[in-house]
């Protein structure tokens, strides 16, 4: 049953903290080339072997915008990663109880994310993130520190990975005396990789309930052409106003360049997310 979603804030929490996650349904966790995989799930940027640096920026709902900047150093033994994200409302007009004008203001919302994983075993690993957040809204600010943990799982099944985490997970001061809590939520994702002669199929089903709503799933696929050109897409499940996402990414030597696309409904615009990624 959905629950009363008023009581919990913070919400860009879970905006998609780049192209690649926003083209595969808001997930993309197990995808090597996604510098900010570890935002979503904690442990599964341990299982790669590269070190990114990527610059994201997504016109979101409501004429706001995403802005992410990542830096991810994994070693396949653990992995270490940096993010910082913001969520920009622009210049809000400011009336009084008459509608007179008196005055504009800009919201803004920033949250700093630091990661840590490490292999367990040959199959197993465990990551944590810890995150500070400031919130600006007109005459209240909020400051709040919150946390991730989670698993990843690499089964007997040749291509196959399991993971899950429980993500936001925390406090902060209350704004305008209320009490907001944080959008907490247990995740799980599975994916399959295919070779398709020189060329990758990745295959991905997910499965979210986040406090206050309802239970939420998606599937997402990625295929890789000659490990320059990658076409992905997604569907959400049991989501109120969004579906289908796409998009794609070109690689030369140490850059890489994606794009992606996500459709909502029920009156609300199209989003569409652009990021460049160097490879050290």
């Amino acid at each position: 049953m959905q629950g009363d979603t008023s009581l919990y804030g913070y919400k860009f929490l879970n905006v998609p903290s780049g192209p690649i996650s926003l083209a595969m349904a808001s997930r993309g966790v197990h995808n090597a080339n996604n510098a900010t995989a570890f935002i979503l799930q904690p442990a599964a940027s341990c299982e790669a072997d590269h070190r990114i640096l990527t610059i994201a920026s997504s016109p979101w709902l409501a004429d706001t915008q995403a802005n992410c900047i990542a830096y991810s150093y994994a070693k396949r033994l653990s992995h270490f990663g940096i993010a910082l994200r913001n969520l920009d409302y622009g210049e809000i007009e400011n009336r009084d109880d008459t509608a007179f004008l008196i005055g504009k203001y800009t919201p803004l919302d920033i949250d700093l994310l630091l990661n840590y994983s490490y292999r367990i075993s040959p199959s197993l690993y465990f990551g944590f993130n810890v995150g500070g957040l400031y919130q600006k809204l007109n005459t209240a600010t909020s400051l709040g520190a919150h946390g991730d943990f989670g698993f990843s799982l690499i089964p007997p099944i040749a291509g196959t990975k399991l993971s899950a985490t429980f993500r936001n997970v925390g406090q902060a001061t209350n704004t305008n005396e209320e009490k907001v809590r944080f959008p907490t939520s247990t995740e799980v994702d599975f994916t399959k990789q295919l070779k398709l002669g020189e060329n990758d199929l990745l295959l991905g089903a997910s499965g979210l309930q986040v406090a206050g709503e309802d239970l939420k799933g998606s599937v997402s696929a990625e295929l890789q052409l000659f490990k320059l050109l990658s076409l992905r897409g997604g569907y959400k499940l049991n989501y109120a106003a969004e579906n289908i996402s796409a998009g794609f990414g070109l690689a030369y030597r140490r850059i890489s360049i994606d794009y992606g696309y996500a459709a909502f409904t029920s009156g609300l615009n199209d989003v569409h997310s652009l990021g460049v990624a160097y490879q050290f």
